[in-house]
């Protein structure tokens, strides 16, 4: 090949290696959006597709940011564990605690919601009262669930007076066959569950306020600040605009929904 050839196929590199380069820059990063089976807000529909209304919401919070992504159902420890170690992850819905606030970025809340302590209805009260609470009964809770601490400051201790499950569900099961004394729902399920035990004959009542708490979107620590704002600005014009309200309505009580509008409001001042 002559010089002057050989060069001429040499600026050719020089042009186009830089234009490649630039384009794979401006190409956006797929997000990683994992979530838990956690129906109606996150379940595998039939066809295998990750559906529900919350997954619905963050669906359009990606449109209006530009964003693309994919849904992915883990198990909640595996879950929390790849959002830890994984760069452009977003974990939701997570409740966000003092261990957990300083290994993620968030964004939220998604949901706003009370918990209480229920046991069977025909329980006498005077068995609920601080005095008595962790001496005539055993509690039950997830094993992973962000309420433990909260139920140990009652009193309650493994082994002893409180049963940790290593699977979400377990703890209303053990309530069924008798083997606990008192389990958390919080107002997101319990009025599905009070009704499925009612179907079974066991009445079920709310004993104990525990706590209010709220569940977030939990970004690895990797997204910069700026985008991370954005996606908060973006869910509380979902709440402001009526989107949200769209979506969760009929599907969650309206005191889950007036919360997030009263929040973006207060958000506003």
């Amino acid at each position: 090949m002559s010089m002057p050839l050989r060069a001429f196929f040499y600026s050719l590199l020089l042009i186009v290696t830089p234009v490649s380069a630039s384009s794979a820059i401006q190409t956006p990063m797929t997000l990683q959006l994992i979530t838990e089976h956690n129906p109606p807000a996150e379940f595998l529909d039939d066809q295998g597709k990750v559906s529900g209304v919350t997954v619905d919401l963050i669906t359009l919070l990606m449109q209006r940011l530009d964003e693309q992504g994919s849904f992915i159902i883990m198990p909640w420890s595996r879950g929390l564990l790849h959002a830890q170690t994984h760069e452009n992850v977003i974990l939701f819905e997570t409740v966000k605690t003092l261990n957990r606030e300083p290994f993620f970025k968030w964004v939220g809340p998604l949901k706003s919601y009370k918990i209480h302590l229920y046991a069977r209805s025909q329980r006498p009260d005077s068995e609920f009262t601080a005095e008595q609470l962790n001496h005539k009964n055993i509690a039950c809770s997830y094993r992973k669930s962000a309420i433990v601490d909260d139920i140990k400051k009652l009193g309650f201790s493994e082994n002893t007076n409180l049963v940790l499950t290593s699977r979400s569900g377990e703890c209303i099961d053990m309530l069924r066959l008798g083997r606990v004394d008192l389990i958390t729902l919080s107002e997101l399920m319990a009025t599905e569950v009070v009704d499925e035990l009612a179907r079974q004959q066991i009445d079920i009542k709310p004993v104990l306020y525990l706590k209010e708490s709220q569940m977030y979107l939990a970004f690895s620590k990797d997204f910069s600040d700026e985008k991370v704002t954005r996606w908060q600005q973006a869910l509380e014009q979902s709440y402001l605009d009526g989107s949200m309200r769209q979506l969760y309505q009929g599907v969650f009580a309206e005191t889950i929904i007036e919360r997030l509008e009263s929040f973006a409001k207060q958000q506003q001042k």
